[in-house]
């Protein structure tokens, strides 16, 4: 979201915002994790509360049955305007857990961010195996059942090895190992945000990421089609089609930005100063005596300490 419609501050204000609403109705109270930290805002309580991060009222969340397309996500991510991918467009593929794939760093293909970078970035080529009756030309509307080849920002496919490591093709590939099976689930083309598995054409396995969070690389080990191996299609906007953050926001964007700037002007943004207070602590013995140190008397010695000095009528 917030390399779109939201900036960061505005992010982690509606973040703040259904956290404390949520913790209220299902436990017992919430915790910050961090007084201070220096790597950031995000875990940094002084700085989020000094930006009113949490002191705006909770907001009303547009509801969703879990059925297409999420309407709190399409209004902080628009969609672009032409939803329909088509071969040589830029994509991000989405794992069940939020992170893209990404090629970097090494051969492997992993998902280790959520980030939408130059890594994450991928481009949609026709197979040079696929028959020529089924498409695959340049701007032609890529569709379930194509076989199609995902090149990174190298200039590299990514291939799938015997072993069912997935990987960048070390040249350019002739065999089948960069050969991709693509089925749309509920859909003949291939739209923004559609749900995509991707079967090897050399192993007949399908690509997904480790779910215990053991991996983060990209295999395909298994002829499964579960949430492992489910991916979500997210076209890559062009300049042009990128949806400025002047733009007309959606309603909940919009009360979201009416209410941070009623907190702002009516709450103080200056985080309270703790003092501590040192409580002191009294020793008492076994028989309620007190073990506190007696008081010395310099003047009379130590045994005048003991007693305490008789005072005439």
């Amino acid at each position: 979201a917030r390399h779109r419609c939201l900036l960061d501050q505005e992010a982690r204000t509606m973040f703040a915002s259904v956290q404390l609403s949520s913790y209220s109705k299902a436990s017992h109270g919430w915790f910050f994790w961090n007084w201070a930290d220096a790597h950031g805002t995000d875990w940094d309580w002084q700085r989020s509360y000094g930006e009113g991060a949490m002191s705006v009222p909770s907001l009303p969340l547009p509801s969703w049955d879990g059925i297409g397309v999420d309407p709190l996500e399409e209004e902080l991510d628009p969609s672009p305007q032409d939803t329909v991918i088509h071969y040589g467009d830029g994509i991000f593929l989405r794992a069940f857990h939020g992170r893209h794939i990404d090629v970097g760093g090494g051969p492997r293909v992993c998902a280790r961010w959520a980030d939408r970078g130059d890594w994450q970035r991928f481009v949609v080529c026709a197979s040079a195996n696929q028959p020529a009756s089924t498409g695959g030309g340049r701007h032609q509307a890529v569709r379930d059942g194509d076989v199609v080849r995902l090149r990174a920002h190298s200039g590299r496919f990514i291939s799938v090895s015997e072993h069912g490591e997935v990987v960048e093709h070390p040249q350019a590939a002739t065999d089948s190992s960069a050969d991709l099976i693509l089925h749309v689930e509920c859909s003949g083309q291939l739209h923004h945000r559609n749900t995509i598995f991707l079967r090897s054409c050399s192993t007949s396995c399908t690509l997904g990421v480790d779910g215990s969070g053991k991996d983060n690389g990209v295999r395909a080990c298994w002829s499964d089609c579960g949430e492992w191996q489910r991916f979500v299609a997210e076209k890559a906007c062009t300049r042009r089609e990128r949806p400025a953050r002047t733009a007309q926001p959606g309603k909940t964007v919009a009360l979201l930005r009416k209410r941070s700037a009623e907190s702002m002007s009516s709450t103080p943004c200056t985080p309270p100063k703790v003092r501590r207070v040192a409580t002191p602590l009294r020793l008492v013995g076994d028989n309620e005596e007190s073990l506190a140190p007696k008081r010395l008397d310099f003047e009379h010695g130590p045994q005048a300490a003991e007693a305490p000095h008789e005072t005439g009528p």
